[in-house]
């Protein structure tokens, strides 16, 4: 079989410059620069793209017009053919995976024992795709030599005793099932065309030569199908290496590196003490990138930047932005995570069963909001529609869009909004249909963006209608197969699949003048730029490996002739080495080692940074381990610029339980009383504790009106009427089918309140009586009125005394001291918040919360001073439910709470509110807020 013509070129040369010259040499300048009739192999697209830049430049210089090549990736030399004979066409990815899924749903699993050792416990769609993608990627791998499963068990055993052989035998029969289910659909496996082709290449017509440029890791069954093809006309191979050597030295003649040589070879011209930076994480490597580029008047002539680790694009790109710098990625964006994509995702949740959240998830999609929009006019408002939403959801938990409907309000804010979002919700998904893909998603869009014009110059439509073409075409494909296959996935099955196979494709964005392109590992040798930067230079991704493959080990692979980890070592070398040699005279190398992920997971030095000679070994190793500072917190994201709140917001009033918001934190209040903020929960599945509280508080508050349960001491009376006023409550409010959370949690409520009957009656034999319950007052201190509501007051019969209480349903037992004080334990935290501090029988104690004293304070005129305070809890443990008095409570204590309450009202006077409380002991809103604390993530008031 004849060999390819090989031509050997220096590498210190610019690639993509030097092989459009060699491209060229035949060419007299006279007329057009015309390859039209080459086919050129390169490694990447990108690499394709800078060789016609090139040869446009090339013809330019004799300002003459090129006809470039046909420039092919080496996947691509020997595409499926659908043979004749009538045996069928290739089938598509999707046909394909269908073909798999049906193969191992059917499969009696006792003659798979060593493919799936372990039986799984459902045989469902998600598993059976899971399953049908691992073997639809086991057969891509093969093929990358030409081979297929059945293969691995026939030719690669190399005589008995292989331990493997059972199991190959196994992914062998179920080879054969899968190409029958595709035979029987008029398809052929796609891999099965491609081995056919490499076995019997045909030459690519109007072709005159094939020239493979600078392709380190042609794959062997490129490589089989290239030897064929040269029988049939001429192969050339040109390779950029060290001339001075023999090709044979470190190379084979297609050009790839040998591992044997490369494993041991030190790499030379790299000045390590200038070109090796250490940098602490993906963050700091960014900012290093970010600092040489801006040194260029004009980047993208002068430096190059490639990204090893994928941690550290996504930071590159912000720092480019935050810059000012344009930085573009050639490889592109996937549609996963774009609009549309999360739309799609929403509503056909949706659709496959129109739950209150799923309904709630579909209205807070801008292109939802933007058709209710268009819709509803000019008095449309989306802010009235979503904080109606989200108090009919915090307030009623509905399980079903139809329930949220009963509760709807249209008097109240929003609810004119709302009840036309709900209409038109349950309007799309009756036009969807009832799973039926793809009508039953595409009539939904159609829905929402029908009549919204779209302009094609405005970047963000543009993207916008280019997502619904790749998502028509997934659908498309998805339907179609489906056809072909009605078994193997049901309607609700076929949009999930046709979503994800949406989200993993790209889309590529306009690049914009001057930008510095940001590339890949593989891209960078085609990179003329004198200076080139490489970041992510770590271990796993520099050399590249693949590790723990569940059907090709190391091992297998190398038996195989696939590419291995050896080989992947040995072109990362010589890529390595390439770099630098290219910029031996008058260029710069900078490679660029993470210490650290961003979770704050240690990185490896990439292996390559080690092939030296052994007298500079230990100084690399001294060099690239030393112990490096992180740039700040590993956070998931950094804060680009700190908030800044309006700091002249009025506070006239407050709530009583006000002052244990400000003792807290006085921030926090000042975000809550002054600007009306408060936190929402979109995913709330189950009552919070207010929500909670609510609940049980409303039937004690009914049984304190009720005069006969007022005076009733018999314990299953007064179960049964706390118990059937939360059940007619619960019914109101949740409808007759609660979600499962609140089943549970209502269940507690109920134990709860069953074991208040039995405290209530002995409270009431003991001689208390129910006074008053709900009562309303308002205070007046320092100017500032403070308004509240007491749960109940209490008197004795026979004793005439007077006690204040307060319903606390909390998960822990919690008495009313412990609740309103803390100990203070150092002197530090006593000067930080004065105002909060008193003494009490010899020790200091901070206020946390004024509730109780203010109560006494507001009741003093009509019941005098002498007022008991308590707390009827009904924690968690229903056992622990009762009466808890405020020991010790005397004139003292109720003086040092006025004295705060006093102190507290002058502050919200004055309007201190800053510093805020770094650790807040209650739940906090305001955390999401807040990454990395408060003060860091909000600009300080300047009074």
């Amino acid at each position: 079989m004849p060999s390819p013509v090989m031509h050997l070129l220096p590498w210190e040369n610019p690639l993509a410059a030097t092989a459009a010259r060699w491209l060229a040499r035949e060419w007299t300048g006279e007329g057009p620069l015309d390859l039209s009739a080459e086919l050129v192999v390169v490694p990447t697209q990108q690499a394709g793209r800078r060789l016609r830049e090139a040869l446009a430049e090339v013809a330019a210089m004799r300002e003459q017009a090129v006809f470039p090549p046909r420039v092919v990736l080496p996947e691509a030399l020997a595409l499926p053919k659908d043979e004749e004979g009538g045996e069928g066409r290739a089938a598509t990815r999707t046909e394909s995976v269908l073909a798999w899924i049906e193969v191992v749903r059917r499969v009696d699993l006792a003659t798979v024992r060593e493919v799936l050792p372990v039986a799984p416990v459902r045989r469902d769609f998600a598993w059976a795709l899971g399953l049908a993608t691992e073997l639809q990627r086991l057969q891509q791998v093969l093929a990358e030599g030409a081979w297929r499963i059945g293969d691995v068990a026939r030719r690669a055993t190399r005589g008995e005793g292989w331990p493997e052989a059972t199991r190959w035998a196994e992914l062998a029969n179920l080879e054969t099932a899968y190409d029958a289910g595709l035979a029987r659909r008029g398809r052929r496996c796609a891999q099965a065309l491609r081995q056919a082709a490499v076995m019997r290449p045909t030459w690519p017509a109007g072709v005159r030569r094939i020239v493979v440029v600078a392709v380190p890791d042609l794959l062997p069954g490129a490589v089989a199908w290239l030897r064929g093809a040269a029988e049939l006309g001429r192969v050339e191979v040109v390779v950029f290496g060290q001339t001075e050597e023999t090709r044979e030295s470190w190379c084979d003649e297609w050009g790839r590196p040998l591992p044997e040589v490369w494993a041991k070879r030190p790499l030379v011209g790299i000045d390590f003490a200038g070109a090796v930076r250490l940098a602490a994480d993906p963050a700091a490597q960014a900012e290093r990138v970010v600092e040489t580029v801006r040194r260029y008047a004009q980047p993208e002539r002068r430096v190059g930047v490639g990204v090893v680790d994928a941690e550290v694009m996504p930071r590159l790109e912000q720092a480019f932005s935050e810059a000012g710098l344009a930085g573009f990625n050639p490889e592109g964006r996937r549609w996963r995570g774009t609009a549309l994509h999360h739309l799609i995702d929403v509503w056909r949740t949706f659709v496959a069963e129109p739950t209150w959240l799923a309904g709630l998830a579909v209205l807070r999609c801008p292109a939802v909001l933007d058709c209710l929009a268009r819709r509803g006019g000019g008095e449309f408002s989306a802010a009235r529609l979503l904080r109606a939403a989200d108090a009919l959801h915090a307030e009623f938990l509905p399980a079903t869009v139809a329930e949220a409907a009963r509760h709807v309000a249209v008097e109240r804010d929003g609810g004119r909004e709302l009840a036309g979002a709900l209409a038109a919700l349950r309007e799309w998904r009756d036009a969807a249909g009832e799973r039926d893909f793809p009508r039953d998603l595409q009539g939904g869009l159609g829905v929402i963006f029908g009549g919204r014009n779209f302009d094609l110059a405005a970047p963000g439509d543009a993207v916008t209608v280019a997502a619904a073409r790749a998502w028509g075409e997934a659908a498309s494909e998805v339907a179609a197969a489906r056809e072909r296959f009605p078994s193997a996935m049901q309607a609700a099955e076929a949009g999930a699949l046709a979503w994800e196979i949406f989200g993993e494709g790209r889309y590529y964005e306009e690049r914009p003048e001057h930008a510095v392109e940001l590339q890949g590992w593989l891209e960078l040798w085609w990179d003329d730029a004198p200076h080139l930067i490489v970041a992510g230079c770590n271990d796993g991704g520099l050399p590249e490996a693949v590790v723990g493959d569940a059907f090709l080990p190391e091992g297998l692979r190398e038996r195989l002739g696939l590419k291995t980890n050896a080989v992947r070592f040995a072109r990362d070398a010589f890529l390595l080495q390439a770099l630098a040699a290219a910029r031996r005279e008058g260029g710069r190398l900078d490679l660029l080692v993470g210490k650290t992920s961003t979770a704050g997971d240690p990185l490896r030095p990439s292996r390559l940074l080690f092939l030296c000679d052994d007298a500079e070994l230990p100084g690399r190793v001294k060099r690239l381990f030393r112990p490096m500072e992180a740039t700040g917190e590993f956070l998931a994201w950094e804060r680009a610029w700190r908030l800044r709140p309006r700091w002249d917001a009025p506070i006239e009033r407050i709530p009583v339980t006000g002052f244990r918001a400000y003792l807290a934190c006085p921030f926090r209040f000042y975000l809550r009383y002054g600007l009306k903020m408060e936190g929402v929960d979109p995913h709330k599945a189950e009552l919070d504790a207010l929500d909670f509280g609510r609940l049980c508080h409303g039937a004690l508050e009914a049984m304190g009106h009720d005069a006969m349960m007022r005076d009733c001491a018999e314990p299953e009376r007064l179960r049964g009427f706390l118990l059937e006023h939360l059940a007619a409550t619960a019914r109101e409010r949740f409808g007759a089918n609660p979600t499962l959370p609140l089943v549970v949690q209502l269940e507690s409520a109920r134990q709860r309140l069953g074991r208040v009957a039995e405290v209530q009656a002995a409270e009431r034999a003991a001689g208390w009586v129910i006074e008053e319950v709900e009562r309303p007052f308002e205070l007046e201190i320092g100017g500032l009125k403070v308004r509240g509501t007491i749960d109940r007051i209490d008197r004795h019969v026979a004793t005439g005394a007077v006690r204040v209480l307060d319903y606390k349903t909390t998960d822990q037992l919690t008495r009313p001291e412990d609740a309103h004080r803390g100990a203070v334990r150092s002197s530090a935290a006593q000067a930080a918040r004065p105002e909060m501090d008193w003494v009490h029988e010899g020790k200091t104690w901070r206020w946390r919360d004024l509730q109780l004293p203010l109560y006494r304070r507001a009741l003093a005129e009509d019941y005098g001073a002498a007022i008991a305070c308590a707390y009827f809890s009904l924690p968690k443990a229903a056992g622990d439910v009762g009466v808890y008095p405020w020991d010790n409570y005397d004139t003292a204590v109720q003086a040092a709470a006025d004295a705060c309450a006093e102190a507290v009202v002058a502050a919200v006077r004055a309007r201190r509110f800053w510093p805020p409380a770094e650790m807040v002991e209650r739940s906090d809103d305001f955390a999401c807020l807040f990454q990395g604390g408060a003060a860091k993530s909000v600009e300080a008031p300047v009074w």
